[in-house]
């Protein structure tokens, strides 16, 4: 029968494999958070590319509250959704809160640089939009304006119509009233009948 070895370790090998087992073990954690972190990324660039982008971003917060070794570039995806075009829900403002939280608590982050870059772009698109919007209100103001000054002169036509209208119907009467007289008087014979017919005539 074989003899089964046994091998003896001396207190000093025993405690440097005390010492390495723990951080062998944290990496094997550290390796499959790595893996889950992906995965999440995976899917909430997913709902990114659907135009989920609500969706998205509870996904993105997900990854920096269980996976803060890469809440930089979580961050970083969070300002562009927020600041994309397509974005119904789209805020600047909470835009550059990422980007400027990555900023300070990530200063050596790769997505540094492009973060201050997204933060000078959406700073200048906000500064065009608040002009475009000033300018709109200023069209708009000038068109009730114009609209008013319209519905005014369509009064005033109106009132010159009437007013015509008016001295149109003075006009007959005074001609009605004209001939009556002139009929009676030619009746009475009150009047000189030769004036009479030179005005009628007239």
């Amino acid at each position: 029968m074989r003899k089964l070895r046994i091998f003896h370790i001396g207190p000093f090998k025993f405690c440097i494999c005390l010492m390495v087992a723990p951080m062998l073990l944290s990496g094997c954690s550290h390796f499959n958070d790595g893996r889950k972190a992906k995965t999440t990324f995976a899917e909430a660039n997913d709902l990114y590319h659907q135009g989920s982008y609500a969706a998205s971003l509870d996904k993105y917060s997900e990854i920096i509250d269980k996976y803060p070794a890469t809440a930089d570039r979580a961050l970083f995806e969070m300002g562009i959704i927020y600041a994309h075009p397509k974005n119904e829900q789209k805020d600047y403002q909470k835009s550059l809160e990422c980007f400027q939280k990555l900023i300070k608590d990530s200063p050596e982050s790769v997505y540094r640089q492009n973060s201050e870059m997204m933060i000078f772009n959406i700073r200048n698109v906000a500064l065009k939009d608040q002009t475009i919007a000033a300018q709109q209100m200023q069209i708009e103001t000038l068109q009730h304006e114009v609209q008013g000054k319209e519905n005014g002169i369509v009064t005033l036509q109106k009132k010159m119509e009437a007013h015509e209208k008016e001295i149109e119907a003075h006009e007959k009467e005074i001609e009605a009233l004209e001939k009556k007289f002139f009929a009676s008087a030619i009746q009475k014979g009150s009047v000189d009948r030769i004036l009479i017919e030179k005005n009628a005539r007239r």
